[in-house]
């Protein structure tokens, strides 16, 4: 009877002594994840707002750009609109 106590205690102990390990072993793998994924999502993070930032700065230059000629269109349609208008008006003068 005490040898079967004690082989029943020493399995018991045995036992706790795997899921100890095995505990330890799953606690490690997990430390070792989040050590490993955290630096790949702030780097994941950290390029996506660059490209975000560069895509708005592009943007907003391609806007300016655009609206830069816009503008000098609009200025030399305007000169060529108002010389023509002048000629025209010097040429009914002259008549």
């Amino acid at each position: 009877i005490i040898i079967i106590i004690i082989i029943i205690i020493i399995i018991i102990i045995i036992i706790i002594i795997i899921i100890i390990i095995i505990i330890t072993i799953l606690i490690i793998i997990i430390v070792l994840i989040i050590i490993i994924i955290i630096p790949v999502v702030v780097v994941i993070v950290i390029v996506s707002i660059n490209i975000i930032i560069f895509i708005i700065i592009t943007i907003t230059i391609f806007s300016v750009i655009i609206i830069i000629i816009i503008i000098i269109i609009i200025i030399i349609t305007i000169i060529i609109i108002y010389t023509k208008l002048l000629s025209l008006t010097k040429n009914s003068n002259k008549k």
